[in-house]
């Protein structure tokens, strides 16, 4: 039983607010939900230029690559203001 009801509240926390709405029955629908959202939130290619990234740890490599080059501490090339600028 206990593991039925832990079931039940794992499937009525993905379900959202369409739960209270539509009751609370464990049916395809609300699993259905439940996956989608992790599907719309996924990353399943990335295109790195002309390059397309289809394997999970090239994305993850790429993305951890991108944001650790724009948060690098070193100071950029181009426009820039003078040292004296501000009084």
């Amino acid at each position: 039983m206990d593991i039925y009801k832990s079931e039940e509240l794992f499937w009525q926390r993905r379900g959202g607010q369409n739960w209270l709405l539509k009751g609370d029955a464990n049916t395809a629908y609300f699993q259905a939900i439940a996956n989608g959202r992790r599907r719309k939130c996924a990353i399943p290619f990335l295109w790195d230029g002309d390059v397309l990234l289809e394997n999970p740890d090239d994305i993850s490599t790429h993305i951890y690559s991108f944001y650790k080059e724009l948060f690098l501490a070193e100071p950029r090339e181009g426009v820039s203001l003078c040292d004296d600028f501000w009084p």
